[in-house]
């Protein structure tokens, strides 16, 4: 199996050879499978991610979230693998941060994370199982076990992998959407199918 270093380096080569059209369009359809799940239109705090080294930007579902009166929450890094969670109320409330992602304002409020429905979450390789492989610094591997949120991982087609390598404390997802569709864990299929009305 292809080891973690070298699978990021080759996700981020093809992700650095999309074009513009390619990364709006991959995006645009993303945002299409995200707004038709129940679990996006029901939540009522979303934390989403601005896109940075050519992940899949997650604009629109951002704006859609602000523009119907919910919350929209997005990461500020705190440190060395620490994140929080801060509410935001306009883009323009985003600044250059850690890394050079744009990050809310440090004035913005803290939003705890058992608070957030749903986890919008980038990663550099996603597989069908829901094993997520980020950028290495174990932020959302640390936040994500304090929320109770359905965790939507987001990628590119390419990114969607048979398997990737993953570690005991990684976090899984409940669902990876790519321009093609949306994927569920086997785990969350057989939950929302006890959860169907009979």
């Amino acid at each position: 199996m292809e080891d973690v270093r070298a699978l990021r380096r080759r996700m981020r080569a093809q992700r650095a050879a999309l074009g513009a059209q390619e990364q709006a369009r991959a995006a645009q359809a993303v945002f299409g499978h995200l707004r038709e799940l129940r679990a996006y239109k029901e939540a009522r705090c979303v934390m989403a991610y601005a896109a940075a080294r050519g992940e899949l930007s997650v604009e629109a579902a951002m704006r859609d979230v602000l523009a119907s009166g919910r919350v929209l929450a997005l990461p500020l890094c705190e440190g060395p693998g620490v994140m929080s969670a801060r509410r935001v109320d306009g883009l323009s409330q985003l600044r250059r941060g850690a890394y050079g992602i744009l990050e809310p304002d440090a004035s913005c409020a803290r939003i705890e994370p058992d608070g957030i429905d749903l986890a919008i979450v980038p990663g550099t390789a996603f597989d069908c199982l829901g094993h997520r492989i980020g950028q290495g610094g174990g932020y959302y591997d640390r936040f994500l076990p304090g929320t109770r949120a359905l965790r939507v991982g987001v990628c590119h087609g390419f990114a969607l992998l048979g398997v990737v390598p993953t570690v005991v404390h990684d976090a899984g997802m409940d669902a990876v959407i790519t321009p093609d569709g949306v994927i569920f864990t086997p785990e969350k299929r057989q939950k929302l199918r006890q959860e169907e009305p009979t």
